[in-house]
């Protein structure tokens, strides 16, 4: 059997951003996806980030990644295993975990 290494990324809120963009978005065959690349970031509402986030969660976790968000909470480092609000959370540090990313 042959070894595949684990690949770790670890992106700022933003870089995050701009992960599922390319990623989800640039490429996508899925009309409501492609509309995207047409808006600014800016003008991205907190809940299209979101589903873009739970799409990347679940691609990720499909192929036996992890997707986790890291921030700090009272001098703590605090996981957060996915968004359980209705805004996007801007102080996160994003970890993607995947073989052969």
């Amino acid at each position: 059997m042959k070894n595949q290494k684990t690949t770790i990324l670890s992106l700022s809120s933003e870089s995050f951003k701009h992960y599922l963009l390319l990623q989800y978005v640039a490429n996508s065959s899925d009309p409501k996806w492609r509309r995207l690349n047409f808006v600014s970031e800016d003008m991205i509402l907190p809940e299209i980030w979101i589903q873009l986030h739970d799409h990347a969660k679940a691609d990720v976790e499909s192929q036996g990644g992890r997707l986790m968000g890291y921030e700090v909470v009272n001098q703590k480092i605090v996981r957060r295993n996915g968004i359980k609000t209705d805004f996007w959370p801007d102080n996160r540090m994003w970890v993607i975990s995947k073989k052969g990313l």
